[in-house]
């Protein structure tokens, strides 16, 4: 399995699990979650250097996960202080913003999985 795929797993299951915690503290209002991680998302996605965008992106699961009863770890190339490269940089920030995207707002299809 190649890096940016385990990557897309792991931000996919981040996004579940963050979603779910966020909306256990707020039942009835996950609308109101999907816009709080769609703009954590949308901000994610500004950022320009694989630092900031490692830092926000440890920043955000931080601060939803210290409240929440739920487990997150972090793969190792996010936490690792070795700098990316540029290429690097493309390709994991696209394969944590999908898996983000994705346990955010894509709809269940039959068979319990997602399109």
């Amino acid at each position: 399995m190649s890096g940016e795929s385990t990557l897309y797993d792991w931000a996919f299951r981040a996004g579940k699990t963050m979603y779910e915690c966020l909306s256990s503290k707020a039942p009835g209002r996950e609308e109101s979650v999907r816009n709080q991680l769609r703009n954590f998302i949308l901000s994610l996605r500004s950022e320009l250097t694989p630092e900031r965008f490692r830092r926000s992106l440890v920043n955000q699961i931080v601060s939803v996960m210290t409240e929440c009863s739920g487990n997150l770890s972090l793969p190792r190339v996010v936490k690792e202080e070795r700098p990316w490269t540029v290429n690097e940089f493309y390709r994991y920030s696209t394969a944590i913003l999908s898996g983000l995207y994705e346990a955010v707002f894509s709809k269940p299809v039959e068979g319990g999985k997602n399109a």
